[in-house]
């Protein structure tokens, strides 16, 4: 299977020695039941003669002592192998594991924004959180087969020996079996399919649960019809699926375990009546076709896991398929040194559902100078945060150009004019720590900040960490605009900051935060409704339906 391969290409010589001792431990369980029928009838000339002597060994009287230290050490290097196979498998997949999350990590982090939204935080935290771990013990499963069929081989090779009727008798036993067990198998495989798709939905209802906690509490009505019409409904789905495919797969895992006493029972009560076969190896059949049930028990119960293992494997693959990878170079070093942005002609448009035309944004022409303060304002849905993601270079225009200063901006250097950006977007995320060096001045300058937004009280900074980053939403945003100034980007895009502020902090952030960052060279860039203070904006830009309306330079007190 194609989950196994990401342990032997992950550490090929540790694996390739895994499954040698697993091979060995195989072996080894395969010879037990011959030295334990050389035991018990030493007469049979198949064996070697048994010595009859008592040995003492530290007090204790053991006979058949050559035979019994053969027996011990065989159970000792049973013990040693398999203990060792396992514990290199365990560690072969524990970092396996650990490079898919990596991969995963790295191709959303070099994904397309358009992607990560199109695609949705749900599935991503699914594949992570519970494909890769099936993976992973899938992938650990197979050696274990691999060894039990060591075993098994090793066995039925034994059966040859006893009797070669009955090694072909069992051999069809086993065929038909596994021709049988085929069928509710690859059933139980498309239930488990259903169940991963139906936990994406259970997945993203719970995300609509947690994120829109405060809108469901408003309304015990909608709270209620959301949790079981839409919660629950993809929970019941859920579990329903999972409970056809588990039931499935283990009454059919059942009856394979059967298989092994069906046979014994064949081969007593009629094998027997058609095919010469005295009490000794009748005794010896038995003996053995009873010892590899563990075998065939363990190989069947894994074949479940193994289903799930490979859903799991093929929805990851398809994720990753799905994520493409974003075409700008990636870039070290110090950021490019520019200025002024502008957009020439920009046209992003959204892709619509069958053939009706998706909304489109543009074209549109804007200049935003160092040191200059503009305000975008507009209606829902008529195009400003599609604008600001432009001007964030988080999309790339579908036609038109961007330019920083004179350079046109390209997939080959959009990464490291990125760098002189920062954005708080209305739905940002607050890291809990710093992901720049910091220095003293750094921290000088936001203990400085956290006095200025009253926030000394309750946030402290060690190490370039916060000490907490439960704090109320406008708390947050005040936090997360220390980060922006500490920063010290060029471009700075705040996405409605002032709407969760109270009246002392939104008038500090209009009249004297963005003021300063213009008097700094900055250019700044602001979403806003807060009509009362566009009297500070240089450039005053009217978004309506995907357009600007209008641009309005050294303009103020116009309604939004």
């Amino acid at each position: 299977m194609g989950f196994l391969n990401l342990l032997s290409l992950k550490a090929p010589n540790r694996f390739f020695l895994a499954v040698v001792l697993g091979a060995i431990a195989g072996v080894l369980y395969a010879l037990l039941i011959p030295l334990i029928l050389s035991a018990i009838a030493p007469a049979d000339p198949a064996f070697a003669t048994m010595q009859t002597e008592v040995h003492t060994v530290f007090g204790i009287k053991i006979s058949n002592y050559a035979l019994a230290a053969v027996f011990f050490s065989t159970c000792f290097g049973i013990l040693c192998a398999s203990s060792l196979s396992e514990i290199m498998l365990l560690r072969i997949g524990s970092d396996c594991g650990r490079d898919i999350r990596e991969n995963i990590y790295r191709q959303i982090s070099l994904a397309p924004i358009e992607a990560i939204e199109r695609i949705g935080l749900s599935k991503l935290i699914a594949s992570i959180n519970i494909d890769v771990p099936r993976i992973i013990t899938g992938a650990r499963i197979m050696p274990l087969i691999f060894v039990n069929l060591v075993t098994l081989t090793g066995m039925l090779g034994f059966l040859i020996y006893l009797n070669i009727e009955v090694f072909k008798f069992v051999m069809m036993a086993i065929l038909c079996g596994a021709l049988i067990y085929q069928l509710p198998i690859s059933i139980g495989k498309r239930f488990f399919s259903r169940s991963r798709e139906a936990n994406d939905a259970a997945q993203e209802s719970v995300r609509g649960l947690i994120f829109g906690a405060k809108e469901l509490k408003l309304d015990s009505d909608k709270q209620a019809y959301y949790l079981k019409n839409v919660l629950l409904s993809h929970e019941q789905q859920l579990v329903s699926t999972e409970k056809v495919a588990y039931t499935i797969t283990t009454a059919t895992v059942g009856v394979g375990e059967l298989l092994s006493f069906f046979v014994i029972g064949s081969i007593i009560f009629v094998f027997s009546n058609y095919y010469p076969i005295d009490t000794q190896t009748l005794v010896a059949v038995i003996m053995v076709l009873l010892y590899v049930t563990g075998p065939i028990g363990l190989i069947l119960n894994s074949l479940p896991n193994l289903a799930v293992a490979a859903v799991a494997y093929n929805k990851v693959n398809n994720l990753m398929a799905d994520i493409p990878k974003e075409q700008s170079a990636i870039c070290e070093g110090n950021p490019a040194d520019w200025r002024k942005l502008t957009l020439s002609q920009v046209v992003y448009s959204y892709q619509g559902q069958s053939d009706e035309q998706g909304f489109e944004v543009g074209p549109i022409d804007l200049e935003f100078q160092p040191g200059s303060l503009t305000f975008i304002v507009g209606g829902n849905g008529s195009g400003k945060s599609t604008l600001s993601k432009l001007l964030t270079m988080l999309y790339l225009p579908h036609s038109g150009e961007v330019y920083c200063d004179d350079e046109l901006v390209t997939v080959e250097n959009i990464n490291n004019l990125r760098k002189q950006i920062f954005a708080i977007f209305s739905d940002y995320f607050l890291f809990n720590q710093l992901l720049i060096e910091v220095t003293e001045d750094v921290a000088a300058q936001a203990n400085m900040l956290l006095k200025k937004l009253h926030l000394d009280h309750k946030v402290t900074l060690k190490d370039g960490h916060f000490s907490t980053t439960s704090l109320s939403d406008g708390q947050r945003k005040r936090l997360s605009l220390l980060v922006a100034i500490v920063e010290n980007k060029q471009l700075y895009m705040f996405d409605e900051w002032a709407a969760d502020q109270d009246p002392e902090f939104r008038h500090l952030f209009y009249t004297e935060i963005l003021p300063e960052l213009k008097r700094k060279g900055k250019t700044v860039v602001v979403i806003s409704h807060d009509d009362r203070y566009f009297n500070v904006a240089d450039q005053l830009v009217v978004m309506e339906q995907g357009k600007v309306a209008t641009i309005n330079p050294h303009k103020t007190g116009l309604a939004s």
